[in-house]
């Protein structure tokens, strides 16, 4: 998160981005930007590469909204 902040504004940021697209290509490896809370930290991550990204700019957190987890006991399997 510390990188996308403002990333738009910085171009040191923008180039460790860059750098990590890069990496993350050659290794088969699908980058995920979070923090992004800004649309221009939307478009400038989108120009890089990065085409999987999260942060309050798409939906603010709900964990009261999530359903409570059901967990199998014991000897049962698993649905």
């Amino acid at each position: 998160m510390a990188l996308t902040r403002k990333i738009d504004a910085d171009p040191v940021r923008r180039a460790i981005m860059a750098g990590i697209v890069r990496m993350t290509g050659e290794l088969g490896v699908i980058p995920v930007a979070e923090g992004i809370e800004t649309r221009a930290e939307m478009e400038t991550v989108a120009a890089l590469g990065v085409c999987h990204m999260q942060g309050y700019l798409f939906a603010r957190p709900a964990f009261e909204a999530l359903p409570e987890p059901q967990f199998p006991r014991a000897g049962q399997e698993r649905l």
